[in-house]
């Protein structure tokens, strides 16, 4: 090692180690005084990251459990109250039932009224003073209330709390339709003109100042206008409604399409087809199916109580349902019949004979003739008669009885004793397709159903034999072979059905037949009949619909009967003065007759508290539930943050008594380091 005295790399050293021993000595100096791991973002970059991000999240936490909990004293404060005010309204209905019993004099009965009068004033009291944290609870003024209850943006719990005044409860209802007697809210007549004050809604006239409104020349969309801007609170809005007439079938035969028009309020109109194509509806409900999945959301259909098609529509003055009345092609009817084929297993003999009681009209009626036959036979159209003990013989054993007259059943009893004749029945259907002489220049093509196959004449057919060319065309696919005979288009093999496009020509003749087979149905769909009932261009109803949108019920009042019909709002059978519902404020017991109305209206009020009470109770439990929750997860989140920030005494010690040695090493061998050079001076002695 060469000894020099310009560069000395030992004490080089021995200062880069002692400077590296500070460092860490005053690193964990500042981690045991501060407690943390992290005190600046050199000391952990992506955990500062996550850090501050975890205690973004518990932080907000920590508020939505106060905001959780100021909610559930909100909740209490305003359950607080409906419970007192429960208490007065069975304090006023026990009066009021008092006053109900006959024994009482009107004298009686004017000191039981008082009491009521003054148990109204103080719930009304208590509607309009009951507060929390500056806000009035029950005066219908609160709105709904949003509660953050989470640490991120929307996590929130929504409450809405009615007004609970004396004006108020007793109404119950939220929303009112206002009817128009079986026509269009576009077509109103009357003479009567409306001015401010002759139809209030919640107190509210319809109409201000000098508004006026014509039932005979004034639209609709003028009078929702009206109501939307001078009522507060409610919204208004048009809905029409077509009902079927009487109960139908209910089947969209394949041949029709119906039209469904929506006069909308700006003017336009709206069109729907429902219908058409190749593939009918066999029931009611899934006529029901089609209309919603082809409405679009513009309209609704569904089953009355008493089995009719109703459709309804919200925000258009009218629906107007027309049948398109396709066409099969001219002349054309549908028939049907069905055999049974008896087929030896092992191609033996078919022996068919009556049986011991059976007569040969009987046999016939059952689809065969008394032959015997090598392998198959083949019967007649199976008539309605069923099959009875002794009637028939095959292979000389007696078929037992079939449970009915129907195909299936036959099948089933021939079937039975299959293992004793040898012989399997199976069903064998056809259809013809009768023209009826009609010249085929009536005819005009296409489209027609085959067992679910769509076959499509695009041109007027020249004869029948190019129709049973069409149909033959797709023969392996349907199964069907098609011929002619005169007038006749016969279609063999196994039927399942046999429909209509509504492009076919001519007039439909409605037929429509339906047999089992056991494992087919044969069914043949023609027809004009559409929705069900629904005459053309019928509209059972329309009307305005009024909407709550705080949830406080709603009353109207009618001042002067006329108004009525000139609106069209509702029917004739409220008179003037009259209103939609009665408020507690307007009870009295001062006779039998006011007592016993009062009762009605106490209890829809009790009704109506109830219901409030049960969904404040049910947010309250919600609310604990939500706050036990918030708890956890802030709890959890702290421990994970912790781990990231928070300094472990136990290892900064070790590193501090670490540090500590080192640092005074390093300033030991620092001396000794810098005396190396010295010993040059020895040399030059």
């Amino acid at each position: 090692m060469a000894l020099v005295i310009n560069t000395n790399v030992a004490s080089l050293n021995a200062q880069r180690q002692l400077m590296n021993s500070g460092a860490s000595l005053d690193r964990s100096t500042e981690r045991l005084s501060s407690g943390q791991r992290i005190n600046s973002a050199k000391d952990d970059a992506a955990g500062l990251a996550i850090a501050n991000r975890m205690t973004s999240q518990v932080r907000g936490l920590d508020q939505a459990i106060r905001n959780a909990n100021d909610g559930v004293s909100l909740i209490q404060t305003a359950e607080g109250a409906l419970s007192e005010s429960t208490n007065i309204l069975q304090r006023m209905r026990e009066l009021s039932v008092q006053s109900a019993n006959g024994i009482y004099s009107a004298s009686d009965r004017k000191t039981l009224d008082a009491e009521v009068k003054q148990l109204v004033s103080e719930l009304d009291r208590i509607a309009k003073t009951t507060s929390f944290n500056g806000q009035n609870l029950l005066d219908g003024k609160l709105g709904k209330v949003e509660l953050q209850v989470g640490s991120s943006a929307n996590q929130t719990i929504s409450l809405k709390v009615p007004a609970m005044d004396a004006k108020t409860l007793g109404m119950g209802s939220t929303s009112v339709d206002l009817m128009g007697a079986g026509s269009a809210i576009n077509s109103l007549t009357g003479a009567n003109v409306l001015r401010e004050g002759s139809i209030t809604i919640n107190g509210q006239s319809i109409l201000k100042g000098t508004d006026t409104f014509d039932g005979a020349s004034d639209s609709d969309q003028e009078l929702l206008d009206h109501i939307n801007a001078n009522v507060n609170g409610v919204t208004a809005s048009t809905y029409a409604m077509a009902e079927a007439t009487a109960a139908g079938d209910g089947v969209l035969l394949s041949t029709e399409s119906v039209s469904i028009a929506l006069a909308n309020l700006d003017g336009t109109t709206t069109t729907v087809t429902v219908g058409g194509g190749t593939s009918g509806t066999s029931n009611l409900k899934e006529l029901v199916d089609k209309i919603n999945d082809q409405s679009g959301g513009k309209f609704s259909a569904s089953i009355s109580d008493d089995g009719k098609v109703s459709i309804s529509a919200e925000n258009v003055s009218t629906i107007t349902v027309t049948d398109a009345a396709g066409a099969l092609g001219a002349g054309i009817t549908t028939a049907a019949n069905a055999r049974l084929v008896l087929k030896a297993e092992n191609g033996d003999p078919v022996t068919v004979t009556r049986g011991s009681i059976g007569t040969l009209g009987q046999l016939n009626s059952l689809g065969f003739r008394e032959n015997d036959k090598a392998g198959t036979i083949e019967g007649y159209a199976v008539g309605a008669g069923a099959i009875a003990v002794g009637d028939l013989k095959i292979n000389g054993v007696d078929v037992g009885a079939s449970a009915s007259a129907g195909l299936t059943d036959k099948l089933k009893a021939i079937n039975a004793v299959s293992d004793q004749t040898g012989v399997t029945a199976t069903a064998f259907s056809s259809a013809v397709l009768d023209f009826g002489g009609v010249s085929l220049a009536g005819l005009t093509g296409g489209s027609f159903g085959l067992n679910g196959v769509d076959v499509t004449i695009t041109a007027a057919p020249t004869s029948l034999a190019a129709v049973a060319a069409e149909f033959n065309a797709v023969s392996d696919q349907t199964g069907l072979t098609a011929t002619v005979s005169g007038t006749r288009l016969l279609l063999e093999g196994n039927v399942a059905q046999i429909s209509f496009g509504p492009d076919s020509g001519g007039t439909a003749n409605a037929t429509e037949t339906a047999l089992d087979d056991g494992t087919n149905t044969v069914q043949f769909s023609s027809g004009t009949v559409a929705v069900a009932g629904i005459a053309d261009g019928s509209v059972a109803g329309g009307g305005v619909k009024l909407t709550s949108n705080n949830g406080n019920p709603i009353q109207v009042d009618v001042k002067d009967a006329a108004a009525v019909t000139s609106t069209g709002l509702i029917d004739s059978n409220i008179s003037s003065g009259g209103a939609f519902g009665a408020a507690i404020a307007s009870i009295s017991i001062d006779t039998q007759a006011n007592a016993q109305k009062a009762i009605k209206v106490i209890d829809n009020a009790l009704t109506t508290i109830n219901d409030v009470r049960s969904e404040l109770g049910a947010v309250n439990n919600r609310l604990d539930f939500t706050v036990s929750n918030l708890a956890n997860i802030s709890e959890k989140t702290s421990s994970a943050r912790s781990r990231i920030t928070d300094a472990d005494f136990a290892a900064e010690t070790a590193n501090l008594s670490r540090s500590q040695v080192l640092q005074q090493a390093a300033s030991a061998m620092l001396a000794q380091s810098n005396a190396r050079p010295q010993q040059v001076l020895s040399l030059l002695r």
